[in-house]
């Protein structure tokens, strides 16, 4: 089950760096406490499913919120979500409550690049890229987000655009 975990974090990480970081993180500290021994195989395995209960339901989590998938994954790059720990129960979003403004700049950021989205071959083209970066920023800044972690977030938000909506 642990390898099967693995692969599936491995291979979606980049369509929703956020969720699948923390999964990542919080697989890899279940491991290091079963080599520890501060957990038995018993508990392990209840944690590994837990681990990919949690996997299988990110796409409801997503629609329970009235978010798309995309929408999603931006809302998990500009929420900063809050360490947990191993056992502790989740909620909505990485075990804290929805931002509602930022749910919102994450709904809006996605509806203002649609229009780019639809261009052929986009994910290529730096002018167009290069727009997105721009929208994604003026939404930023309007939203109050401090000026140095903008360019960082946009590139995160365009990478995440070209994972999912990229041809």
């Amino acid at each position: 089950m642990e390898h099967a975990i693995k692969n599936e974090i491995h291979v979606k990480l980049e369509e929703d760096p956020a969720f699948y970081s923390s999964l990542r993180e919080r697989l890899e500290k279940l491991i290091e406490d079963r080599n520890a021994k501060r957990i038995d195989a018993a508990q392990q395995l209840k944690l590994f499913e837990a681990l990919r209960t949690e996997l299988r339901g990110h796409n409801e989590v997503a629609e329970s919120l009235g978010m798309s998938e995309t929408s999603f994954a931006i809302y998990g790059l500009i929420a900063e979500p809050k360490p947990m720990m191993l056992a502790e129960p989740r909620g909505p979003m990485y075990g804290a409550h929805v931002d509602d403004a930022k749910k919102e700049l994450a709904e809006i950021i996605e509806e203002q690049l649609a229009p780019q989205v639809f261009i052929v071959d986009w994910s290529t083209k730096d002018e167009v890229l290069r727009e997105m970066r721009r929208l994604i920023k003026r939404q930023l800044k309007a939203a109050s987000v401090p000026e140095g972690k903008r360019e960082t977030m946009a590139e995160s938000i365009v990478d995440v655009m070209k994972r999912r909506r990229g041809r």
